[in-house]
């Protein structure tokens, strides 16, 4: 999932998560078969996660873990390749965290963080761990967040999106498999 608004131009904000979802998009196609894989692209927090609320609402469950018939959940958050800025990794699960730091490595960009699997996410999978779901968030940092001269070309690093992407769409095709 990504959010797909933000404030402002939001070229970084937006962005590099929209690649990546784009990115995965194309490698799971690319590879056949293709999973069970549901994309989803809505409004984010500057809406009050409206888009995602009304998602969960119409699939009951879908936030708790797999075991007890939820998803797995794939968040690419805001900032994801800014200039200047640092990546995350965000889970609950410690396996998750840890193969897809070893992914966004071997792609050459090992995360600058990775959060203890207690913190409890204040984005779109904040939800989704409150409801004990499984879930991997991916987030940067971006000195130009929420302001608008988070523009083309200034904001963004191409070269880092393209990574992180390449990276991330690595892990997800792993997991389908």
């Amino acid at each position: 999932m990504t959010p797909r608004s933000s404030w402002w131009q939001s070229t970084a904000e937006r962005g590099g998560g929209l690649v990546c979802w784009l990115e995965t998009l194309r490698v799971l196609i690319a590879a056949p078969p293709m999973p069970n894989v549901v994309f989803t692209a809505n409004s984010g927090h500057e809406l009050g996660h409206l888009g995602l609320d009304d998602f969960l609402a119409r699939r009951p469950g879908w936030e708790r873990s797999p075991a007890e018939g939820g998803a797995l959940w794939v968040h690419y958050g805001a900032n994801i390749g800014a200039t200047g800025g640092e990546l995350s990794i965000l889970s609950a699960d410690p396996d998750l965290t840890a193969r897809m730091a070893a992914e966004l490595t071997r792609a050459g960009h090992p995360p600058a963080r990775v959060a203890p699997p207690s913190l409890v996410p204040s984005g779109e999978t904040r939800d989704i761990h409150r409801a004990g779901g499984r879930y991997l968030t991916l987030v940067g940092s971006n000195p130009w967040f929420h302001l608008p001269e988070d523009r083309w070309p200034e904001a963004v690093d191409p070269g880092a999106i393209a990574r992180i992407a390449a990276g991330a769409a690595a892990m997800i095709t792993a997991l389908t498999r």
